[in-house]
């Protein structure tokens, strides 16, 4: 019997006029997700607000897991399933979906306690879809399947669909990824360290469609290189969201030298100082790139420089948009989020950490905007947005 993935979307269908440029998006990273790990040509057709995937003759239960974790990397998947296609005669219909019940349904001790029959019509029936689910239930229960019926939460749900004059069924839903389709959204640069927070930031914009290139500032040679290989690894883990991924690695260890070591700057404004340096420096990039905007993994009043005031003074730098996807997340809600995703492993590895190279013992809680920009005035800012741009590394992913 022919098996297909039967695919649906959740806020895509919302478009309206530009929903196919969103389901075009879907497709094309369908497509490309597919093709890469299985080596198939791939039927995919888009109707109805579906979209149908050919499953090759061979397919088998232990495929299944398989493209599951692939398609939980899909953004824009509200759900899917992997269904068996059968045309609308009741009787026929009914035959093949006794033969196809999951094995633990009429035998072994997993055996669900409840059960449920759903139909979603698309096409003309002799039947309301209320109507057809209480019969199919009913017959079910007549050939022995030996659970009882229950239309919340059953352990078992027996799911139909019907449209283009053709029946598709199956017994499990997984639930996508949601959101936006890949790419969609344009161009951002993430600010990404190894710590917990901007993986995740970077996640959450690329779930809103948005193609994220990183930018990570370290501080090699006055630090070991640990930081920088826990992010090409966290990078590598996001490049699976999207179609590829480019890396800068930026030194920025000299500049942290500089700053700390000049007497005109008080201790105490490093931080923000050396933050609105990165930001001026990803800006350029990001202009490089023809991105729309920066994105940083900031949460209001976590740390230092994430209090209001200094995020002011620090975003101030920048003269293109930025974004905060964690800006009013709870800690334990960003961890839950980066186990999730499989950043979080690597997050908590023990590195040095570029951002605590030449920190000031009490960094200061509410930068003057005004004071901050005269304190630059003693700095080389373009001189050295010029100097490291050459000297960063660019690693690309695929």
């Amino acid at each position: 019997m022919k098996r297909f993935i039967l695919i649906h979307y959740g806020e895509i269908g919302l478009k309206k006029a530009n929903i196919s440029y969103f389901v075009d998006k879907l497709k094309k990273r369908l497509r490309f997700v597919l093709q890469k790990e299985f080596k198939i040509n791939y039927s995919i057709k888009h109707t109805l607000g579906r979209f149908l995937v050919s499953l090759p003759d061979d397919f088998n239960e232990a495929d299944e897991k398989r493209y599951a974790e692939i398609l939980f990397r899909v953004f824009g998947i509200q759900n899917f399933k992997f269904v068996y296609q059968h045309g609308v005669e009741l009787d026929a219909l009914l035959d093949s979906i006794w033969e196809n019940l999951p094995d633990n349904v009429l035998n072994g001790d997993l055996k669900p306690r409840t059960f449920r029959v759903a139909v979603k019509r698309s096409m003309p029936l002799p039947f309301k879809s209320t109507e057809l689910e209480r019969e199919i239930g009913a017959r079910l229960l007549r050939r022995g399947i030996g659970i009882k019926v229950k239309m919340v939460d059953p352990e078992l749900v027996v799911d139909l669909e019907f449209f283009n004059d053709h029946s598709y069924f199956s017994f499990k839903k997984y639930k996508g990824a949601g959101g936006l389709s890949p790419n969609s959204q344009g161009r951002f640069v993430s600010l990404i360290s190894s710590g917990i927070d901007s993986p995740v930031a970077s996640y959450m914009m690329m779930r809103r469609g948005a193609r994220v290139l990183f930018v990570h500032f370290h501080a090699y040679p006055f630090s070991d290189k640990s930081e920088m290989e826990n992010v090409k690894k966290i990078v590598e883990i996001l490049s699976d969201y999207q179609f590829d991924t480019k890396l800068y690695l930026v030194p920025f260890g000299k500049f942290q030298k500089s700053i700390s070591t000049n007497l005109d700057i008080p201790s105490k404004i490093r931080t923000v100082i050396y933050r609105r340096l990165m930001v001026r420096i990803a800006e350029r990039i990001a202009r490089n790139e023809h991105a729309k905007g920066l994105i940083t993994g900031d949460s209001l009043g976590q740390v230092a420089s994430q209090t209001p005031e200094n995020m002011f003074a620090i975003h101030d730098a920048s003269t293109i948009p930025m974004f905060y996807p964690l800006i009013g997340f709870d800690k334990d809600e960003t961890v839950a989020l980066a186990e999730k995703i499989g950043t979080f492993d690597i997050s908590k590895l023990p590195c040095t950490d570029t951002c605590a190279m030449f920190m000031p013992e009490h960094p200061e809680l509410k930068a003057n905007i005004y004071d901050v920009r005269e304190y630059e005035k003693a700095l080389p800012l373009n001189e050295w947005i010029d100097g490291v741009l050459k000297e960063s590394e660019v690693i690309n992913l695929k």
